[in-house]
């Protein structure tokens, strides 16, 4: 997939006052760069071109479409939200480059979203030492987020790979006791942070054996043949995979070239999208049927609801303002659309709740203090404190039908919380606060 967009793209004020706009702001707030008085200004990096891009170039086009609609209702007192792009094509260097164009060029207020893990490590440490909020970064790299002293002004978007993988290496271990389990894994910090999570699990691999690993990126030209055949080789009946979608779509249909057919595969959630692999895999020739079959019976997690849970409030609220505001090249509902309008959720809530001075220093002052009350369509609380920067606590698991759909193991939702260390897997008590009717956060 290959999304031509231009890289700056500016949301376009409305003349609409609604129930954002409780007031507006005459003058532009002296010592923030990037606030006006009508306008917030917003930087996002992500791949939209290159092979790591299927699913992921959807994200920016969710999260503008969310702003579009903030703005229709009059913005965040007064103020539009602009949302500036850069395609970084999930490649460090470029990201270095585009986030000084960023903050030097475009002025931005903030960085919101950014997406990558290995590309986020370039830049994170610059992005702190010059103060500027880095919010809701779509990586669960535990080590972003569990030191504020360390990189104080970045907070995440996603639970951590470590949570998730705790959370799926009990599962596992319980269910299937006598079965051998592999894991396929990109060789950057997002695969062994996963790695972390299913050793304080209790699994244990064996290199080259039951434990298989690629380079990030490289998944299309390898073809993962020698992982796939590998695990195939060693008997591993029960195959991890801690990879972007486009990994996980070459591994599937690697798979079904060697006559390699585990008991089951397990995807840590930001591989797992089933639209972008269904779309990898039909631009390789596979019909949809087939890839749906081959996608059935996947254990993966998640902290929200499934997109297809259409009767589910969150996910009718977001769905109509996709259909009605999004004006990206692909508009097709899924998890990737669903994680960029519950992340602009969550960004208009937070500069709703520094108030009309808007700062930097206010906002991530304001989100240590306050953002662990913040609401979303998750199922699991954010984890926000002066101590910590992760986000969601918790994931429920979930087996994909025949339609695609992630449901609840055995018909019943049930979120285990922990935490990024050595923390026990526990059932959550927390019950998620309704969406509002106009589908607009509230400032508590």
């Amino acid at each position: 997939m290959n999304l031509r967009k231009p890289l700056i793209l500016t949301v376009v004020a409305s003349a609409l006052v609604g129930s954002l706009a409780i007031s507006s702001v005459s003058t532009a707030v002296a010592g923030a760069p990037g606030v006006s008085a009508s306008e917030i200004v917003l930087g996002m990096q992500l791949p939209e071109t290159g092979p790591a891009s299927p699913g992921y170039n959807k994200v920016d086009d969710a999260a503008r479409a969310y702003f579009d609609y903030v703005n229709s209702k009059g913005g965040v007192y007064g103020r539009n939200i602009k949302l500036v792009v850069k395609d970084d094509t999930y490649k460090a260097g470029l990201t270095i480059s585009t986030a000084s164009k960023l903050i030097n060029q475009d002025k931005i207020f903030a960085f919101f979203g950014s997406i990558g893990t290995q590309t986020h490590v370039s830049v994170i440490k610059d992005i702190n030492r010059r103060k500027i909020p880095d919010i809701f970064v779509n990586s669960g790299y535990s080590s972003f987020y569990t030191d504020p002293k360390k990189y104080p002004t970045t907070f995440a978007g996603l639970g951590t790979y470590t949570v998730e993988a705790k959370i799926l290496g009990k599962y596992l271990l319980e269910k299937y006791p006598d079965k051998t389990i592999g894991v396929l894994y990109q060789s950057d910090d997002f695969g062994r942070n996963a790695l972390a999570g299913l050793a304080t699990a209790g699994l244990k691999f064996e290199a080259r054996k039951t434990s298989a690993s690629f380079i990030a990126g490289t998944q299309g030209s390898l073809g993962l043949a020698s992982q796939i055949g590998q695990l195939k080789a060693n008997g591993v009946d029960i195959v991890i995979i801690a990879a972007v979608s486009s990994a996980t779509a070459v591994a599937y249909a690697t798979a079904a070239q060697l006559g390699y057919k585990p008991t089951k595969w397990a995807v840590i959630s930001v591989g797992a999208d089933a639209t972008t692999f269904q779309t990898i895999l039909g631009s390789k020739g596979v019909p949809a049927a087939t890839s749906a079959a081959m996608l059935a019976g996947t254990i993966s997690a998640s902290h929200a609801p499934a997109p297809g849970e259409l009767d589910d409030e969150y996910i009718a609220a977001f769905k109509k303002i996709n259909d009605d505001f999004n004006k990206g090249a692909d508009t097709r509902w899924d998890n990737n659309v669903l994680q960029g309008m519950n992340a602009a959720y969550l960004a208009t809530s937070a500069l709703m709740g520094v108030g009309k001075k808007l700062t930097r220093k206010k906002l991530i002052s304001y989100l240590e203090k306050n953002g662990s009350k913040l609401s979303s369509a998750a199922f699991a609380p954010l984890g926000y404190s002066k101590n910590s920067h992760e986000a969601f606590t918790g994931f429920w698991l979930g087996e994909y039908d025949a339609s695609t759909l992630l449901v609840p193991i055995d018909g019943k939702r049930v979120v285990y919380t922990t935490d990024s260390a050595g923390g026990a897997v526990t059932v959550s008590n927390y019950k998620r606060p309704a969406i509002s009717a106009d589908a607009l956060p509230k400032v508590a």
